[in-house]
């Protein structure tokens, strides 16, 4: 009876494999060493929610590399951003449709999974029009059985060490999926997903201290702001969220002091993107977190790519759906109250076994440094965390890539948790600072010191 369910199984998954084979992709170089999968993944029960995946194998050893997800932010904003823009085998720059071989690609010694995440994100199909209504704990389920059908497809990747790793608000996607695979894990022994541990790049976590209250501390570090809009904030314990019309107005003030500048990397040049924008002078505002500022970082080459005919084709899109666009404006419910931070002394709980690393390109004013190693020194006053490797430079290419520090958790003198900065770039730290990026990335999965 096993060998039988096994061979059904099996031949679901070539079925599933071959169907969803990308045979050619528009514009690339020949003789790539990698193979390509685009293909939906229907989630049951959901009013016909589907997510849409890529996948790139690895250039070394597909059969033994670790297999990686990886999830972009928003919320609502598509993972082929990183897929075609960051981590991926083939990226874009930020203007022109010019395909390239990214040297310092994630899959030269892993197999990368991308899901355009939640369903109605990209070219995921969101199905009844209640699905727009979304919140965190949706997201990380829908991700989890999503993920599943994925291994059903692609069961021999089962037994290789699987981590989850993505960037700006994947800081809540990724340890809430986390945590929802060691649930699944915990119930499903025959089937357990071989989670490693995870991965976070600018990553929001703990709302009292991240994202926009953090900005007012990273604008007056960096110049920004006068004596004038810094005293009026810090004498009236201004806070990104309070109410009062002192707070208000000068947060305000703080927003029109920024205008023109790049909020994902203050000294990275703006670039505007070519849609008709008429105003300079856009101000970010709460109800729109961290979409609100002018998009000085546009994917205009990637967008026109995607919605190529011949690209959608050999990508397997379905024919229904409009037009691929950066991000969707969901109806998302955010939980500020708990964030991602509650979940931290779980996860790095040494049952568990997992590792976990958190990078941070610092000159980001959406997410900046400063909040993150607050919430860390957060979790180090309150005994979930210790020091076990001090503050100290990391360096590549006879260069400080950037700052790093160990922890471990509380019982413990074994590290399983490393802080790193990306030295001089900001959000998109492995997209902007490529070599940088990789040996963060390599460094991780292998399992060595910065």
């Amino acid at each position: 009876m096993r060998l039988v369910i096994a061979f059904t199984l099996l031949s679901a998954a070539l079925a599933a494999i071959q169907s969803d084979l990308v045979k050619e992709i528009p514009h690339a170089p020949s003789n790539l060493k990698f193979t390509m999968y685009s293909g939906y993944l229907p989630l049951k029960n959901t009013q016909g929610r589907q997510i849409h995946y890529v996948f790139f194998t690895s250039q070394n050893n597909p059969q033994t590399d670790p297999l990686v997800l990886w999830l972009n932010g928003g919320p609502g904003c598509s993972s082929l951003e990183g897929a075609f823009m960051e981590n991926g085998p083939l990226v874009f720059s930020e203007s022109e449709m010019k395909i390239m071989v990214n040297p310092y690609t994630w899959n030269l010694n892993a197999s990368m999974l991308y899901f355009e995440a939640p369903a109605g994100v990209g070219y995921s199909i969101m199905g009844n029009i209640a699905n727009n209504n979304t919140n965190d704990n949706q997201t990380a389920a829908d991700n989890l059985q999503a993920l599943l059908l994925w291994f059903q497809g692609f069961p021999e990747y089962l037994p290789n060490k699987f981590y989850i790793a993505g960037e700006s608000y994947a800081g809540i996607y990724v340890p809430t999926l986390t945590y929802n695979v060691l649930t699944y894990n915990a119930g499903n022994p025959p089937t357990k997903i071989n989670i490693q541990g995870f991965l976070v790049g600018n990553g929001c976590t703990d709302w009292n201290v991240d994202a926009e209250n953090a900005f007012a501390y990273f604008g007056w570090w960096h110049g920004l702001f006068g004596y004038d809009v810094w005293n009026t904030w810090v004498n009236n314990n201004c806070t990104a969220f309070s109410t009062s019309p002192v707070c208000v107005a000068t947060q305000d003030t703080m927003y029109d002091l920024f205008t023109d500048i790049n909020f994902y990397d203050v000294y990275r040049q703006c670039v505007y993107p070519n849609f008709g924008y008429n105003s300079h002078r856009a101000k970010f505002t709460s109800a729109t977190k961290l979409g609100g500022v002018v998009n000085c970082v546009p994917d205009i080459g990637l967008t026109k790519y995607l919605n190529l005919p011949q690209v959608r084709t050999a990508f397997h899109i379905n024919s229904s759906l409009g037009a691929w666009t950066e991000c969707t404006d969901l109806n998302y419910q955010i939980d500020y109250q708990l964030g991602s931070i509650y979940l931290y002394p779980i996860l790095l709980d040494p049952q568990y076994g997992l590792r976990a690393r958190f990078y941070s390109g610092d000159t980001d004013a959406a997410v900046p440094t400063i909040g993150t190693r607050q919430w860390i020194q957060n979790l180090v006053n309150k005994g979930v965390i210790s020091v076990t490797k001090p503050w100290r430079e990391w360096i590549l290419n006879h260069q400080v890539g950037g700052m790093v520090i160990d922890y471990a958790p509380a019982g413990s003198t074994k590290p399983n948790f490393t802080f790193m900065t990306i030295r001089g770039t900001g959000h998109m730290s492995i997209q902007w600072k490529r070599p940088e990026g990789y040996h963060m990335f390599i460094t991780y999965i292998t399992g060595q010191d910065p």
